[in-house]
Protein backbone atom coordinates (compact mmCIF):
# COMPACT_ATOMS: atom_id res chain seq x y z
CA UNK A 1 0.00 0.00 0.00
CA UNK A 2 3.08 2.46 0.78
CA UNK A 3 4.17 1.66 -2.75
CA UNK A 4 0.96 2.68 -4.18
CA UNK A 5 1.21 5.60 -2.29
CA UNK A 6 4.53 6.85 -3.44
CA UNK A 7 3.82 6.25 -7.30
CA UNK A 8 0.89 8.51 -6.72
CA UNK A 9 2.33 10.97 -4.87
CA UNK A 10 5.17 10.93 -7.49
CA UNK A 11 2.79 11.18 -10.16
CA UNK A 12 0.82 13.66 -8.83
CA UNK A 13 4.21 16.09 -8.60
CA UNK A 14 5.13 15.16 -11.89
CA UNK A 15 2.18 16.44 -13.19
CA UNK A 16 2.11 20.08 -11.17
CA UNK A 17 5.76 20.21 -13.08
CA UNK A 18 5.19 19.17 -16.29
CA UNK A 19 2.45 22.14 -17.21
CA UNK A 20 5.61 24.81 -16.51
CA UNK A 21 8.05 23.54 -18.14
CA UNK A 22 5.72 23.40 -20.63
CA UNK A 23 4.99 26.61 -20.74
CA UNK A 24 8.47 27.50 -20.98
CA UNK A 25 8.97 25.71 -24.38
CA UNK A 26 9.21 27.12 -27.83
CA UNK A 27 7.86 25.78 -30.91
CA UNK A 28 9.82 22.87 -32.73
CA UNK A 29 10.05 25.71 -35.37
CA UNK A 30 11.31 28.40 -33.36
CA UNK A 31 14.40 26.24 -32.25
CA UNK A 32 15.04 25.57 -35.80
CA UNK A 33 14.96 29.33 -36.01
CA UNK A 34 17.26 29.72 -32.97
CA UNK A 35 19.35 27.49 -34.80
CA UNK A 36 20.01 29.29 -37.46
CA UNK A 37 20.48 32.29 -35.51
CA UNK A 38 23.19 30.60 -33.91
CA UNK A 39 25.03 29.76 -37.11
CA UNK A 40 25.08 33.27 -38.26
CA UNK A 41 26.17 34.23 -35.07
CA UNK A 42 29.15 32.04 -34.93
CA UNK A 43 29.64 32.56 -38.85
CA UNK A 44 33.49 35.05 -38.49
CA UNK A 45 32.69 36.07 -41.58
CA UNK A 46 29.78 37.95 -40.81
CA UNK A 47 31.74 39.67 -37.94
CA UNK A 48 31.80 40.01 -34.11
CA UNK A 49 28.78 38.83 -32.24
CA UNK A 50 27.61 36.84 -29.42
CA UNK A 51 25.91 33.91 -29.30
CA UNK A 52 26.06 32.86 -25.71
CA UNK A 53 22.35 34.18 -25.50
CA UNK A 54 21.25 31.51 -28.41
CA UNK A 55 23.73 28.68 -27.68
CA UNK A 56 22.12 28.39 -24.10
CA UNK A 57 18.54 29.04 -25.49
CA UNK A 58 19.22 26.06 -28.16
CA UNK A 59 20.82 23.90 -25.91
CA UNK A 60 18.61 23.90 -23.28
CA UNK A 61 15.07 24.08 -26.11
CA UNK A 62 16.93 21.03 -27.96
CA UNK A 63 16.56 19.14 -24.86
CA UNK A 64 13.58 15.69 -25.09
CA UNK A 65 12.74 16.73 -28.76
CA UNK A 66 12.28 14.37 -31.37
CA UNK A 67 15.59 13.38 -32.89
CA UNK A 68 14.16 14.41 -36.11
CA UNK A 69 13.87 17.89 -34.59
CA UNK A 70 17.24 17.86 -33.73
CA UNK A 71 18.59 16.64 -36.84
CA UNK A 72 16.71 19.89 -37.79
CA UNK A 73 18.33 21.81 -35.38
CA UNK A 74 21.51 20.74 -36.26
CA UNK A 75 21.30 21.35 -39.96
CA UNK A 76 19.74 25.15 -39.95
CA UNK A 77 22.69 26.25 -37.49
CA UNK A 78 25.38 24.35 -40.44
CA UNK A 79 23.13 25.86 -43.39
CA UNK A 80 23.23 29.18 -41.96
CA UNK A 81 27.10 28.98 -41.18
CA UNK A 82 27.89 27.64 -44.50
CA UNK A 83 25.54 30.38 -46.28
CA UNK A 84 27.16 32.89 -44.34
CA UNK A 85 30.72 31.61 -45.73
CA UNK A 86 29.50 31.94 -49.10
CA UNK A 87 27.98 35.42 -48.86
CA UNK A 88 28.73 38.27 -51.23
CA UNK A 89 27.90 42.17 -50.39
CA UNK A 90 24.97 42.25 -50.36
CA UNK A 91 23.57 39.13 -48.81
CA UNK A 92 25.64 38.92 -46.03
CA UNK A 93 23.96 42.66 -45.32
CA UNK A 94 20.92 40.93 -45.27
CA UNK A 95 22.75 38.19 -42.73
CA UNK A 96 23.69 40.59 -40.64
CA UNK A 97 20.55 42.48 -40.46
CA UNK A 98 19.03 39.05 -39.81
CA UNK A 99 21.42 38.73 -36.76
CA UNK A 100 21.72 41.74 -35.81
CA UNK A 101 17.65 41.93 -36.01
CA UNK A 102 15.17 39.26 -36.11
CA UNK A 103 17.42 36.99 -33.40
CA UNK A 104 17.99 39.26 -31.32
CA UNK A 105 14.28 39.70 -30.84
CA UNK A 106 14.27 35.68 -30.33
CA UNK A 107 16.47 35.46 -27.62
CA UNK A 108 14.65 38.61 -25.98
CA UNK A 109 11.41 37.16 -26.12
CA UNK A 110 12.21 34.12 -24.83
CA UNK A 111 13.87 35.13 -21.46
CA UNK A 112 17.21 34.82 -22.93
CA UNK A 113 16.98 30.49 -22.19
Amino acid sequence: MRILISIAAVALAASTVAPAFAADRISDSELVRASRCLGLAKASSLGEADATALQALVKTQSRGRDPLVQNRVASAERNASAQADKAKDDVKASLIAERDGACKALTSSSGGA
